[in-house]
């Protein structure tokens, strides 16, 4: 599904282009179109890794903490991403931004309520309500951060590294396999610190970040957790003119790129460089 996601982005992130007074029906269909599209793919995605075989009644499973909590980083991961790239999509076709970023929780929060829905009537898997709760806060992040400019200090990103399991086949896509996934909270030091007097947009461009993985996990609570502290990047803050290199920063930035980092748990331990 990470794939289709950024494929989706190079899609729909045309919301750097100039705002519309009012809604451009061919734009809003174009966008519509897209994500029509994007979830069809993602739909056949989800169905190959875990929806093939036999169906059963409809039943709630709650899985709370069977990864220690990774898939609920995920599923709060992915949502904000739908939704914050519908959003600003919306907006390039002329929905004004509280209604954009409204519309666009609701699409990302259906889409992945429909998920769960289809996990249900799976017999391994089921309707997890903690999951749903990741969807719903990851879903709205978006309208919320621009309704309450304070929250904007803090961006929600992803990095991938393949793991030992996933190298031995264990699963067929990267964004399956949790040990090959990292979440990351990345905080504006300039903004925390109100550095004004630093108009040296090389400082501003380096922000902190609080990560978040596991390891050895057995999809039964076992495993262990990995917490990092690195540096990271905001590349949107890059001053440059030409509009395609502005919407590619906009697409990288919700990745979190290779940068020295400090492991705390379950030991200590440096990074030169962590992917």
């Amino acid at each position: 599904m990470g794939l289709l996601i950024c494929i989706f982005a190079f899609n729909v992130s045309f919301s750097g282009m100039n705002d519309s007074s009012k809604v451009n029906p061919y734009r809003l269909g174009l966008v519509l179109g897209t994500a029509v599209g994007v979830f069809t793919a993602a739909h056949l995605q989800q169905y190959s890794s875990w929806w093939k075989g036999e169906l059963t009644k409809f039943h709630f499973r709650d899985d709370f903490n069977q990864v220690l909590s990774a898939d609920k980083f995920g599923h709060a991961y992915f949502s904000f991403l739908i939704s914050d790239l519908l959003g600003r999509s919306l907006q390039w076709a002329g929905v004004k931004k509280s209604s954009a970023f409204i519309w666009s929780g609701v699409g990302s929060l259906l889409f992945q309520t429909y998920v769960e829905v289809e996990d249900g009537f799976r017999p391994s898997l089921g309707f997890s309500i903690s999951d749903e709760v990741s969807n719903i806060i990851g879903a709205f992040l978006p309208y919320v951060r621009e309704r309450y400019n304070f929250l904007k200090i803090v961006n929600f990103k992803i990095s991938m590294f393949p793991s030992e399991k996933f190298k031995s086949g264990a699963h067929r896509f990267i964004v399956d396999d949790y040990e090959s996934l990292y979440f990351w909270l990345s905080f504006d030091v300039s903004k925390i610190l109100n550095m004004k007097f630093l108009k040296f947009w090389l400082f501003d461009f380096f922000d902190l970040a609080v990560g978040y993985s596991v390891k050895s996990i057995n999809w039964n609570g076992g495993g262990e957790r990995e917490i990092f502290l690195s540096i990271d990047y905001d590349l949107t803050k890059i001053p440059v003119n030409v509009w395609i290199l502005k919407q590619i920063f906009n697409v990288l930035n919700y990745y979190h790129l290779p940068a020295p980092a400090f492991r705390f748990t379950p030991s200590l331990k440096f990074y030169l460089i962590k992917f």
